[in-house]
């Protein structure tokens, strides 16, 4: 996973840059949470246009912008090993993506809210910043 530095080197002085992210046709917001200077959304429901399938995406926005600087999702995938389908969590950021996983807790929106909210403290830098749940 990316580092205090590499998250850093990913937010220019000059202002956050947009993250390739999904690919959203619709989606319906589960969970909102302020964390420093960052607003968090979970996003379930969701239909896009790309070939994912998605069980849940967090978007973390800075405060005062519009794009995500972050995106973590949950997904199903098919495994090599696995007769069905997984969920993995992809950690997207400008400097690229990285995969998690399997783990099936990530099909429960707390249990993925828990650890994606963890994932955002760790890449952003936010160890000392608590999540502040509004929705």
């Amino acid at each position: 996973m990316l580092d205090r530095g590499e998250a850093k080197r990913a937010r220019p002085a000059t202002g956050v840059s947009e993250v390739y992210g999904p690919n959203i046709e619709t989606a319906i917001p589960k969970r909102r949470f302020q964390i420093g200077d960052f607003s968090a959304v979970i996003l379930g429901e969701v239909t896009s246009r790309d070939q994912r399938a998605y069980e849940y995406i967090l978007a973390l926005v800075p405060d005062g912008e519009r794009e995500p600087v972050l995106y973590i999702t949950a997904e199903k995938v098919v495994a090599d090993a696995a007769p069905e389908k997984v969920t993995v969590v992809r950690v997207i950021t400008d400097e690229g993506e990285r995969i998690l996983g399997p783990d099936q807790r990530w099909c429960d929106l707390d249990l993925f809210g828990e650890d994606a909210l963890a994932m955002v403290q760790k890449v952003m830098g936010l160890g000392e910043e608590e999540p502040r749940r509004l929705l």
